[in-house]
């Protein structure tokens, strides 16, 4: 047997290494079948490269593009940038609101451009929703008679706005929990909630609120109980405003620490645990399309990032914008396919892509030089060297430099990248104006929490665009805010009558029927007032029993007169 040396293999000899590879694969989906020879490639290798679905997973249409993705960008020339961009079809979109809705719109308040976008329409399926849902749960609880749930009744359209109103407050007068809003502590108390809806009312709407119908529901889909208000909210983004050409595409996340499947961890964010959502949105921070992100076993094709990026933008395809992604999304491949589309694609890149020229990663560069190289049908990667190595893709740019000022410098900078620094932070500026007093809390459960999101964060965000538009008038979010929150409080042309629950009722003291010893119950905030002085075990004896009660409360409380007194002063 013969000996072999140790030989040392450098990093350049494994780039070799796999570009052999690479034309090996090339050929071998080449070779015609009277070949004198056939050409396989390595396993392991191969299934690093092109994942080919299953039938389970993904249909024919897919299978076949993923292996003509492979046979396109193998077969790709990358030469020396000659700016060979691609003509693309001129962006002639008016962007803004449309003609027809922003001619009526000028002379309206901000609180009327959020109607555009959270209708009745959308607040009547809510009520709608919510009441088929409370009796379900009504039919199936077990709780006692007098338990809270008991006291359900009907609610309406107006009281649907009340309830929305009273959390839009919550967002902007913080205070540790929801009773403290109704508390008559001198410190904590506050006077407008009570005027609105009473606590046990408000507490119980947030019980039974839902966004859909099981008769709607798909319950394979993980998102049945906010798809029906996800894809209404989505059409009514759409419809209302054009964006502008640069638009970009990022993740943002709802925060949930919660049990889901679906959670998310991302370190990068503020908020690191929540549920992710796919948003598309144009430089002043306007959302246009939203998708959630539903665990990788849910709708498998689709959670790919380029799968993701078509899915958002396919309404926009096909009239020159330019979309702007991070590195989680950018890809040859994706590039290709929005080229066929006409449609531009610039974004970082990451290390690691396959299809792209491994000179431009591998070539050391000292600060201030760049290189670059550019496919046959205009894709340029170019590699920059700032105070680290920047790496990204672009259809539309080709090896420009621009200056920049900056702290009174001026710089040479790729135009590349100064485009992406503009038009990359729409999401995170979208997210930032949501952020002032969100209503969001950590008790409420996660469709309530993406509902709350969509509906007081992101279409607010989104008003406040159409109105700085429409208008040219400049209004801070935490206004907006409270115009849309006396908005809701406007009763409604054509709802019903407010029912009597909303209306503060008197108190009465009744005195219970019956044998004074059989009747008589302790007085509950004597007792309490007892546990606090004298302790659990010792309260007992000291609180004293009375046959007096409240029979409007809820729970009908037995009160002595002084402690009745106070309660309901």
């Amino acid at each position: 047997m013969e000996d072999f040396e140790d030989i040392e293999i450098t990093q350049d000899m494994l780039t070799q290494i796999e570009n052999i590879e690479i034309n090996l694969l090339d050929k071998s989906l080449n070779l015609s079948s009277d070949d004198e020879e056939s050409i396989q490639p390595s396993r392991s290798r191969c299934a690093r490269r092109l994942r080919i679905p299953s039938s389970s997973e993904g249909s024919d249409a897919e299978i076949g593009r993923a292996i003509q993705d492979l046979e396109t960008c193998s077969s790709s020339n990358w030469t020396t940038p000659k700016g060979n961009q691609r003509n693309i079809i001129p962006f002639t979109e008016c962007c803004g609101m449309p003609a027809s809705i922003r001619t009526s719109m000028i002379n309206k308040s901000p609180a009327d451009f959020y109607a555009l976008l959270v209708t009745d329409n959308i607040l009547e399926h809510i009520v709608k929703c919510t009441n088929a849902f409370a009796i379900t749960k009504i039919t199936h609880t077990t709780a006692l008679k007098n338990a809270r749930i008991r006291s359900w009744s009907e609610t309406n359209l107006d009281e649907m706005k009340h309830f929305f109103c009273l959390i839009l407050y919550m967002g902007l007068v913080k205070l540790p929990k929801i009773a403290d809003y109704w508390s008559k502590d001198e410190i904590m108390g506050q006077n407008f909630p009570r005027t609105v809806m009473a606590r046990n009312r408000f507490e119980l709407l947030l019980q039974m609120i839902h966004f859909s119908q099981d008769d709607e529901n798909n319950k394979s889909d993980r998102l049945h109980r906010v798809k029906h208000l996800l894809d209404v909210m989505n059409d009514n983004f759409k419809s209302n405003y054009i964006p502008g050409q640069d638009i970009c595409i990022d993740e943002s996340m709802v925060p949930f620490r919660g049990r889901l499947v679906f959670r998310q961890y991302n370190k990068q964010k503020r908020h690191k645990y929540g549920i992710k959502l796919f948003k598309l949105c144009t430089l002043p921070g306007y959302t246009y399309r939203i998708n959630i992100y539903a665990g990788k076993q849910h709708e498998h094709i689709n959670v790919t990032p380029q799968r993701v990026v078509m899915n958002l933008c396919q309404d926009l395809l096909n009239k020159g914008h330019c979309i702007y992604t991070d590195n989680w999304y950018t890809s040859v491949g994706l590039a290709r396919e929005l080229l066929k589309n006409e449609t531009h694609l610039i974004g970082t890149l990451r290390k690691n892509r396959k299809h792209f020229p491994k000179v431009v990663v591998t070539t050391k560069l000292k600060k201030g030089q760049f290189i670059a190289r550019e496919s046959d049908d205009g894709i340029t990667v170019l590699r920059w060297r700032d105070k680290r190595d920047v790496l990204v893709l672009s259809t539309k740019h080709s090896t420009r430099f621009v200056s920049v000022t900056k702290h009174n410098k001026t710089i040479m900078k790729p135009s590349i990248v100064v485009d992406y620094n503009k038009a990359k932070g729409a999401v995170d500026l979208s997210d930032q104006m949501a952020a002032y007093q969100t209503p969001l809390r950590k008790t409420v459960k996660w469709y309530k929490k993406i509902a709350f999101d969509l509906i007081l964060n992101i279409a607010i965000v989104n008003a406040l665009v159409l109105y700085k538009t429409v208008t040219n008038k400049h209004i801070p979010i935490v206004d907006l805010r409270k115009e849309i929150l006396k908005s809701f409080l406007a009763k409604s042309s054509t709802s019903t009558t407010p029912s009597e629950r909303t209306i503060r009722k008197k108190h009465i003291l009744q005195k219970k029927e019956g044998p004074s010893l059989k009747v008589r119950r302790m007085c509950v905030v004597c007792y309490k007032n007892n546990v606090i002085t004298f302790g659990r075990a010792l309260a007992r004896n000291k609180t004293k029993k009375v046959p007096t009660f409240c029979d409007t409360c809820v729970d009908k409380p037995f009160l002595c007169v002084e402690c009745f007194a106070n309660v309901h002063a």
